[in-house]
């Protein structure tokens, strides 16, 4: 039994390293503008949405004698929905270098800023599946909440912008949908962490 858990958790630590990786492809072709290095991320959240359904089935088969492993439970699933907002803003930030959208550098900013703080959220929450450390709860909880603060101020200064007439309507809607995927990234990823700190 002990090495059906370690697998679980070992199976759920690759998701969320995967998660991880993808927001780094994500990174590189939003600032290259460049859909490229988006295959591999694709490949990698396919990977998430398929062994979801049974890691979740097998998490819940290991809890009637492992008590311990009920705060795992949602766990997969939480995986799965960081997988369908990496998906998301994926798709977006494809459309933005197919159909050559422009963003101000200001925006370029932001959502560079913001992608590279999902990083720094991602890693300590695949570190936590393995090793439940109250020290990386706080800190993705606290990281969380500073992701949707600055999402939330961006979206303000954005509609500035888009009042001003310096930014362009399908320029905001794109903008608009990537500030809320990056929030649902961050939120369960919080949850996890929420989580498994109980």
């Amino acid at each position: 039994m002990k090495e059906a858990i370690k697998d679980a958790l070992k199976t759920l630590h690759e998701m969320g390293n995967n998660a991880e990786d993808c927001i780094s492809s994500l990174q590189t072709a939003f600032i290259y503008n460049n859909p490229k290095p988006l295959n591999d991320c694709k490949l990698k959240i396919e990977g998430i949405k398929k062994k979801e359904p049974q890691l979740t089935k097998t998490v819940a088969e290991l809890v009637r004698d492992n008590p311990d492993m009920k705060q795992y439970v949602s766990v997969p699933v939480h995986l799965l929905r960081i997988g369908e907002n990496i998906e998301k803003l994926a798709e977006l930030i494809d459309r933005k270098a197919r159909e050559n959208i422009l963003f101000s550098d200001r925006a370029l900013t932001e959502i560079t800023f913001l992608l590279q703080r999902l990083i720094d959220i991602l890693r300590p929450t695949s570190d936590i599946i393995l090793a439940r450390n109250t020290i990386l709860t706080r800190y993705v909880q606290e990281s969380e909440a500073g992701v949707i603060r600055r999402a939330i101020e961006y979206a303000t200064f954005h509609e500035e912008r888009l009042i001003e007439g310096l930014c362009l309507p399908v320029a905001s809607s794109l903008y608009i949908s990537m500030l809320d995927a990056v929030k649902g990234i961050a939120w369960h990823a919080k949850q996890i962490a929420i989580k498994l700190a109980e």
